[in-house]
């Protein structure tokens, strides 16, 4: 019980954010040394909070309940799945390529079909709703220092992914980190003149 309370989701009884580090750790550490590849599939819903504050959280819980549930049966056995936190939910592909290429290939057919899971309606309060997602994936190499860091990358490639469109699908790389990065750098610069300025 104490387990159950300290690594799965009370919601969806999916593994929450501190087991999917946990394991995208020990993923990594098995890349460094077999020298594979990996991935991370980070998946946000649009329209959730327009149906949350809408119909109510127990609505919105029953939403939550059955995306999980069509995500978990979507994704092969020795994958993970995990939500963590609101309407964001990640996979963990833990059956690693010996390539880049197979990889990319592998993780963009489950952000498809996740997709493809999210096109059918959902039924609530006797209603027919339908959403959909936008959805980042990072590469785990050998070079990735830690769980949190490939996170981070998936997160931004899922943000860069809902700016172009929804129901879209993209991936983190090189160019779209010194973006991100050179973004910040001019947003603390400013911030950092306005409190010289003020």
């Amino acid at each position: 019980q104490i387990e159950q309370l300290a690594f799965y989701d009370a919601l969806t009884n999916l593994p929450n954010r501190r087991l999917l580090m946990d394991r995208t750790q020990k993923v990594i550490e098995r890349i460094k040394r077999e020298h594979l590849y990996g991935a991370l599939i980070f998946i946000d819903l649009n329209g959730f909070k327009r149906i949350n504050d809408s119909l109510g959280h127990y609505i919105g819980d029953k939403l939550l309940v059955s995306v999980a549930n069509r995500l978990q049966s979507s994704i092969r056995e020795v994958d993970t799945i995990a939500r963590i936190g609101g309407d964001e939910f990640v996979i963990l592909l833990e059956d690693l390529c010996n390539t880049k290429d197979s990889v990319e290939k592998e993780a963009m057919q489950v952000a498809k079909r996740s997709l493809r899971d999210m096109e059918k309606h959902f039924e609530l309060a006797g209603r027919r709703y339908r959403i959909d997602a936008s959805i980042g994936i990072a590469v785990i190499s050998e070079f990735d220092c830690d769980a949190i860091e490939v996170l981070k990358h998936a997160d931004a490639a899922m943000y860069e992914a809902k700016k172009h469109s929804c129901n879209n699908v993209c991936f983190h790389n090189d160019l779209l980190q010194e973006s991100i990065d050179h973004r910040l750098q001019v947003e603390t610069e400013i911030n950092d003149a306005l409190d010289h300025y003020a």
